[in-house]
């Protein structure tokens, strides 16, 4: 695992972005699209913000979310509102593809499954190129939080946890899913996760992020 430190949360998201923006030309470049998974959070949403001045082929770019609140379209507390309003302005939202997580749906057994099923015909044969995780201060990553049932999913790639996080359910991508990609990129920034991503790097699997393969991960961080 290759680890980037930076002195500040605003150098991390400005590096992260030039490295999404490489990992995309790349991936193009192999097979012809760049399939890439956010998620949510202060810094990734300053890192999109740079990542949205790149001259790229953006319409060869497909946006997946690693995870979501299970709230109405708009809500604050959607990922999605929030990346909707960093791209604002940026001219991009017309050539971009994003594929939100389907979490106002009724049944969100079968928007896990839809969702799935949607990522394994955009990304096709090739592996899914970029996933972007982040680190709570209590060592979850993604949607999966400590000591809920959605760490122990093994047959699929989307879940719903069973129990409210934060006040809400999620959807979220799972282990197997990201087992799967071919990197992952970590954005770890804030001193109150100091702890926790010393336990990351040590490979303490007693908290969720710890679970994760660091074979194909690289981390950008301030700590």
């Amino acid at each position: 695992m290759k680890i980037h430190s930076f002195a500040s949360a605003d150098a991390v998201a400005h590096e992260a972005a030039l490295y999404i923006a490489q990992a995309a030309r790349k991936a193009i470049f192999d097979h012809g699209r760049f399939t890439f998974a956010i998620s949510g959070g202060r810094t990734p949403w300053e890192m999109l913000k740079f990542l949205s001045k790149e001259k790229l082929a953006w319409e060869k770019i497909f946006i997946f979310q690693v995870d979501e609140r299970i709230a109405p379209d708009g809500h604050p507390d959607r990922n999605l509102t929030q990346f909707f309003k960093t791209m604002e302005g940026s001219g991009l939202m017309t050539r971009v593809n994003v594929f939100p997580m389907p979490v106002t749906q009724e049944n969100l057994e079968e928007a896990c499954m839809e969702y799935s099923e949607t990522i394994a015909q955009v990304k096709g044969e090739a592996p899914f190129d970029l996933i972007h995780l982040g680190m709570g201060a209590d060592g979850h990553t993604a949607s999966l939080v400590p000591n809920d049932p959605i760490c122990e999913v093994k047959d699929k790639d989307i879940a719903i946890t069973t129990n409210l996080y934060q006040g809400r359910l999620r959807m979220s991508v799972t282990y197997p899913f990201i087992a799967k990609a071919k990197e992952i990129m970590w954005v770890i920034t804030g001193d109150e996760k100091r702890e926790m991503y010393h336990r990351f790097l040590d490979g303490d699997e007693t908290i969720p992020a710890g679970k994760i393969s660091k074979d194909n991960a690289v981390v950008f961080t301030d700590l």
